[in-house]
């Protein structure tokens, strides 16, 4: 057999919505092409098939776009329905944190049943093994003597043989906790129908992974966070601001406080939800990550709007400006309305993608516009002469220049965090990867609203009040000088 790289359309992963999505197999686990049904029966030879260089990019870059995006809580307890099939490995659960001593349940049918195929439960290091390991193909019987299927004798924690039905129900029994896989090899390669329930709970009836128990604690808390500071700026906006300094732009940086807590707070009712029954509803799910692509384009549009200068540098944006922010706006969450109700992963990476690429596209407008705007007040500050006027674009000019770093880090931050997911923090500390993200990003907002909390009238630079101080004492000179004299004391000529 070919050695095949890792491909995101070699298999297929059951989440809590019920969306089957990629994730690397090993080099053997690719599924076969299917011969047509008119040959099929003539015919039962199987040859493994090799995805395609448009495919392997896909599914890379579906990867890079998936790990920066936010996670839905993980239902330990779910209902699985999966459509015709015949890979190799089907995924069930991947990567579920376990404490030794937990219950593991499983309800499975198979309405097309299939000899040599099996319900396993695997550690992540015998999983690990799997992916190094390209097993042989047993030898087929009459003419075909290479369609035997592949080798089903593979190590795991626990297997049970899924023909017509398999109900099991057993504890963990480790040392020490573990993060295991469940899936179903299908080792004839046979089209499979399945559906039935499985159910993991961790001792003392904790339905979250241990990855994700500490997660709603960590929402409540930021979720005030952002909250409170949203409070706080408002109180400063209506109580210590004065009514010309208000501008709208206060107004888009305050809705992006309060809007970024309210959809941590959603979140945080669908894991307590997931805590309380093993699995959360449809419409919690549906209603908290359609309010995040809310909150990410209200996010994107604060920062196109401080970059083309709206109600800090002038009053209104031209048509062509306006027509370009509701665009994208719309077209994003046209995007996020179809990523969230898509059913398949080929849709639902090709959603995320598209819209990934066009805030990207955004992004390198904001960065354009920013450094126009930023060369245009320093070409006023040249040209202009040393008054207070010039102090205040000095002013602007400081707080532009402090911005390009803030959304420097805006970009880069999500990568970097990412990098020290994977080689930093533990397995089963992925709270620490979702309080991290939102602290960034309560700190990015409230940079954005410290750096600009002086405009759009700023006071001037302290340096400039020496102008005022001297224009003043020279009109101070000119009145006390008595009419009909000189500057220098001498009387005037007659």
């Amino acid at each position: 057999m070919e050695m095949q790289t890792a491909s995101a359309a070699a298999s297929a992963a059951l989440l809590p919505r019920g969306r089957w999505v990629p994730w690397p197999l090993p080099t053997w686990a690719s599924p076969p092409s299917q011969p047509s049904a008119a040959s099929s029966a003539g015919s039962s030879e199987r040859r493994p098939r090799t995805p395609s260089p448009a495919a392997l990019k896909r599914a890379a870059l579906c990867c890079l776009v998936g790990g920066s995006l936010p996670w839905s809580s993980e239902a330990i307890s779910k209902t699985i329905d999966a459509p015709h099939q015949d890979a190799l490995w089907t995924f069930l659960e991947y990567d579920m944190g376990l404490d030794p001593g937990s219950t593991i349940e499983i309800d499975m049918y198979n309405d097309r049943p299939a000899n040599n195929t099996y319900v396993m439960v695997l550690t992540h290091e015998q999983w690990v093994d799997w992916r190094r390991v390209e097993p042989t193909t047993l030898p087929g019987s009459g003419a075909d003597a290479s369609g035997g299927g592949l080798n089903s004798y593979l190590v795991s924690y626990w297997r049970g043989t899924l023909k017509h039905h398999l109900k099991a129900r057993f504890k963990v029994v480790a040392p020490t906790k573990d993060r295991y896989h469940i899936g179903i090899l299908n080792a004839q390669q046979q089209i499979l129908q399945l559906h039935g329930t499985l159910s993991m709970v961790n001792p003392g009836g904790h339905e979250l992974p241990l990855q994700e128990e500490l997660i709603p604690n960590v929402l409540f808390v930021t979720s005030g966070l952002f909250l409170l500071s949203c409070l706080i700026y408002v109180c400063y906006i209506f109580f210590f601001m004065r009514r010309r300094d208000r501008t709208g732009m206060h107004y888009v940086m305050a809705s992006a406080l309060f809007l970024k807590g309210v959809v941590l707070l959603f979140w945080l009712g669908d894991c307590w939800m997931v805590v309380k029954y093993g699995t959360a509803s449809s419409w919690s799910q549906v209603g908290w990550q359609l309010l995040e692509k809310v909150q990410t384009i209200l996010e994107l549009m604060m920062f196109l709007l401080i970059a083309l200068g709206w109600k800090f540098l002038r009053a209104d944006l031209n048509r062509t400006e306006v027509r370009f922010a509701c665009g994208i706006s719309l077209i994003s969450f046209y995007l996020g309305v179809f990523e969230v109700a898509c059913t398949t992963q080929s849709t639902c990476g090709s959603y995320q993608l598209s819209r990934y690429i066009l805030h990207s596209l955004c992004y390198l407008v904001v960065i354009v516009a920013m450094n126009f705007n930023m060369q245009l007040v320093y070409q006023q500050i040249a040209e202009a002469p040393a008054s207070l006027d010039s102090g205040k674009l000095y002013r602007k000019y400081h707080a532009y220049k402090g911005f390009r770093w803030i959304f420097l880090a805006f970009i880069i931050a999500p990568t970097v965090e990412l990098f020290l997911k994977v080689t930093v923090m533990p397995w089963d500390a992925h709270w620490l990867y979702v309080l991290v993200q939102q602290l960034r990003t309560w700190a990015i907002y409230i940079s954005i609203i410290v750096t600009f909390s002086a405009l759009p009238h700023p006071s001037p630079l302290r340096v400039f009040d020496l102008t005022r101080d001297v224009a003043l004492s020279d009109d101070e000179a000119d009145e006390d000088v008595p009419e009909g004299v000189l500057e220098d004391g001498e009387p005037l000529a007659e």
